[in-house]
């Protein structure tokens, strides 16, 4: 069919996922057709708020270069990783790890769909040790799915690794800039990483405290850890604590002063 009869735009179910077309740009919405007539109107250049979302909440300190090395930490469904690897190039390369296994799904059919060749998908929880861990799902946005025992949620069971050990299987020397949203499990991911942060040039982790400040677990309150530890490992450490945006807020930017 056709929207603005420039684009045409194209519904399918893709992969076990319901997946909007426009043009030759692809977003995979979910299992569940949840379309209405309406949303046409507004599906212009789907993936242009995505690349506006990055700038925004995680390049406000580095400019991604041609043959950069990338690591999207918690990637969901590729929103992220689509801006890193268009900015890389086909020189470059982005690691895109995600843990919820529906999540992954689509991550690696967005990359496939949006002929992202230079995203490497990786299914795996990042922690402080190997072995498995238990991923709670919340019930109000898969966003919020996170590494927590909470008997309010049900759980799936997902392999964990370390970032040093994942470095070395996918053989990564260094990082130009690693993005982290994990929804509190920073802190276990931050220990597993000893060996990998003095290659890391530039980092970026969200915190979640302003959602433990309105109820949400204590166990998300984690930008005091955050900051002393990229402290101890040579950054400095920025922040937009003017932001009126709690969310934004909570972002902890490390960077290493002299370099890009």
């Amino acid at each position: 069919m056709r929207g603005d009869n420039t684009r045409d735009i194209e519904i399918k179910c893709i992969d076990g996922f319901w997946t909007r077309r426009v043009g030759d740009e692809f977003i995979l919405d979910g299992p569940r057709y949840e379309y209405v007539f309406s949303d046409l109107a507004t599906w212009r250049r789907p993936l242009d708020q995505y690349v506006e979302d990055t700038k925004e909440y995680w390049l406000q300190h580095y400019t991604p270069q041609k043959g950069d090395v990338i690591v999207d930490v918690g990637a969901g469904r590729g929103e992220d990783t689509l801006t890193f690897s268009r900015a890389v190039g086909p020189t470059g390369r982005v690691i895109a790890i995600e843990a919820h296994p529906q999540s992954f799904a689509m991550l690696k059919s967005f990359c496939r769909l949006n002929k992202l060749s230079n995203v490497t998908a990786v299914h795996v929880a990042l922690m402080d040790k190997p072995g498995s861990v238990e991923m709670a799902e919340a019930e109000s946005s898969w966003q919020e799915n996170a590494i927590r025992a909470d008997r309010r949620m049900s759980g799936v069971v997902v392999p964990a690794v370390t970032l040093d050990d994942l470095c070395e299987r996918q053989h990564i020397k260094n990082i130009s800039f690693l993005k982290m949203n994990i929804e509190g499990a920073e802190v276990q991911a931050l220990k597993g990483m000893k060996a990998t942060m003095a290659r890391i040039r530039q980092i970026c982790v969200a915190c979640h405290d302003f959602r433990a400040d309105v109820g949400h677990g204590e166990e998300l309150r984690t930008r005091s850890y955050v900051e002393r530890s990229l402290q101890g490992y040579g950054f400095t450490i920025a922040s937009r604590q003017d932001d009126e945006r709690d969310y934004v807020r909570d972002h902890v930017f490390g960077l290493r002063i002299g370099q890009g």
